[in-house]
């Protein structure tokens, strides 16, 4: 546990200086548009724009950093360090994963802390048609959670497209992108052969999950998640292949 806190630690100091400059940048944007607000320059409207911006950004920010932080060690050759610690391959791989995923709920954390502070008078007023603040809490702890799912798996393909291509001398990012689009298919193939394995999991009601009821009567969603165990699976394996490939590759080609 202590070595895997180490490499995590590793890359949350590597990655302090951007963090803190996108924090910046993200409550500058926020503060900017409020005073503008303020003074009637800008319509209230443009507090959604305020908002939406980092948040539209944060899946750009994982796509780079996904790739960057691999990237840097073999342009620092930090790479020959790491394969000489004592460190199976998916202890380095998956403590990146995890400092993308804290970086991400950084970002997030300052965008919604921006909102409130900038925007609380706004806030009050989109209360006042929702069900609560602790409806309005619960589910956004759910998105929260869904979408980490949603970017570990960004994640782990662009870093299996990244070990891969550096397996070859040249077009590595032609090999990146091939290696991108045929992992992706090939997982949600599996989903796809694997969904009858699991057809006897039950649907997941997701209008009771978020309550939705309490949002607007009548509405039903449901969620088959039969065949997303499949992708799980897949993307899952796909993390294991990289770390193998990683651990192999320097030793090999080093």
């Amino acid at each position: 546990m202590k070595s895997f806190l180490r490499l995590l630690r590793k890359d949350l100091e590597a990655s302090r200086w951007p963090m803190g400059f996108l924090s910046a940048i993200t409550l500058g944007i926020m503060l900017l548009v409020s005073l503008k607000i303020a003074t009637g320059g800008w319509p209230t409207q443009a507090a959604i724009a305020a908002v939406t911006f980092p948040l539209v950004f944060l899946p750009l920010w994982v796509l780079w950093q996904s790739f960057q932080t691999l990237r840097t060690e073999w342009r620092e050759d930090t790479v020959y360090t790491l394969l000489v610690l004592p460190e199976p391959g998916w202890k380095i791989m998956l403590a990146k994963l995890s400092a993308i995923l804290l970086e991400y709920t950084v970002l997030l954390v300052v965008t919604v802390v921006g909102m409130l502070i900038f925007f609380f008078p706004m806030v009050q007023e989109a209360m006042l048609v929702l069900p609560g603040a602790g409806w309005v809490v619960r589910n956004g702890i759910l998105l929260y959670v869904f979408s980490l799912f949603m970017i570990a798996s960004t994640i782990i393909f662009v870093q299996l497209a990244f070990v891969v291509s550096k397996m070859v001398g040249r077009l590595q990012g032609l090999v990146a992108l091939w290696t991108l689009l045929l992992s992706g298919w090939l997982v949600d193939r599996l989903g796809i052969l694997l969904e009858p394995l699991f057809g006897w999991i039950p649907t997941i009601p997701v209008h009771a999950l978020f309550r939705l009821n309490e949002l607007k009567q009548g509405m039903v969603a449901d969620w088959n998640i039969a065949p997303e165990i499949g992708t799980w699976l897949g993307t899952l394996a796909l993390l294991v292949l990289t770390s193998y490939i990683f651990e192999h590759y320097v030793e090999v080609n080093g």
